[in-house]
């Protein structure tokens, strides 16, 4: 397994930056920890697929059942942030392979893109993204009041880098029979 710490966009005394926010080794030891007790290698429960910008249809939805299956691991235990704003990652139960693998190729340029979950049963779901340098990006509650849906999770991407996505859909709760959609977007108009 790569340690971390080689796969950071930007090494500075032994933190990684993203976004606008500077991890600290601690944080950057979490995210190793994470990706030791979530399986991102191992085949996904629901597939995913090679996306190229201007993919159709736009959003592009996956069906699945977001939570931790029998065995759900907290990504609350794992003391992870999010690589972005440092956030703590909350409650959010999820089975330890991921749901999807997106692969974006080298050379393809998003300028926008965004993963959001609805749930068929009004469950409150949650959403973890392991990058493909190696951050982890987590949401529960996407935060913004024009949207509906307030329980929904959804995490943006600005000029994402390429290389392969490992997703995580999971629920607040320990539940594991929430239907839901995985959509994928380029336009900041579709949202939750």
């Amino acid at each position: 397994m790569r340690p971390l710490s080689t796969l950071c966009l930007l090494v500075v005394l032994g933190a990684c930056k993203s976004g606008g926010y500077v991890a600290t080794p601690a944080n950057v030891a979490s995210w190793n920890h994470a990706r030791e007790m979530l399986d991102f290698n191992a085949d996904s429960n629901f597939g995913g697929g090679t996306l190229r910008s201007g993919f159709t249809p736009d959003p592009w939805g996956f069906p699945l059942t977001a939570g931790g299956g029998q065995h759900p691991v907290n990504v609350a235990d794992l003391g992870m942030v999010d690589a972005f704003d440092g956030s703590v990652c909350g409650r959010s139960f999820v089975t330890r392979r991921p749901d999807f693998h997106f692969t974006f190729h080298a050379g393809t340029t998003f300028n926008f893109l965004r993963f959001y979950v609805v749930t068929n049963n009004n469950s409150d779901a949650t959403l973890v993204i392991n990058e493909p340098n190696g951050q982890w990006r987590c949401n529960d509650d996407h935060g913004h009041l024009a949207w509906g849906s307030a329980r929904m999770p959804a995490i943006d991407f600005h000029n994402p880098p390429a290389g392969r996505y490992d997703i995580w859909v999971g629920s607040y709760d320990a539940t594991a029979n929430n239907p839901a959609t995985l959509y994928v977007t380029e336009v900041e108009s579709n949202h939750p």
